[in-house]
């Protein structure tokens, strides 16, 4: 066999017999705990859709009422992504002011 250019000899690595009484680590009984179920009543994604839709609407109130003397009007609605999406308009001067449900609930909630 040719050394490829090195001109020291090989390395030769010889194999290591294990004893069999080496220790081996044991590994613990896992314990299983049981898993409770809370409430039995099955989801509803009709009534989880319409208590998002009512929040939305209350902390939209909450916003449009800031001054006593009310003048914008709001409108929610729903986006491609399912997100709800409040439109305020100004009765002054028709301002349109656009707040996504994540920023709706970090201005009133």
């Amino acid at each position: 066999m040719d050394n490829l250019g090195i001109s020291s000899p090989p390395i030769v690595i010889k194999p290591v017999s294990v004893p069999s009484s080496a220790p081996v680590a044991q590994k613990p009984e896992a314990s299983f705990l049981p898993i409770e179920v809370g409430d039995t009543q099955a989801f509803d994604p009709r009534v989880a859709e319409q208590s998002r839709l009512q929040m939305v609407q209350k902390l939209s109130q909450q916003i449009s009422d800031i001054y006593v003397v009310s003048d914008r009007t709001f409108t929610i609605f729903k986006d491609v992504s399912g997100q709800y999406v409040t439109r305020f308009t100004s009765l002054r001067d028709g301002k349109v002011t656009y707040i996504p449900e994540p920023n709706l609930f970090r201005l009133g909630g």
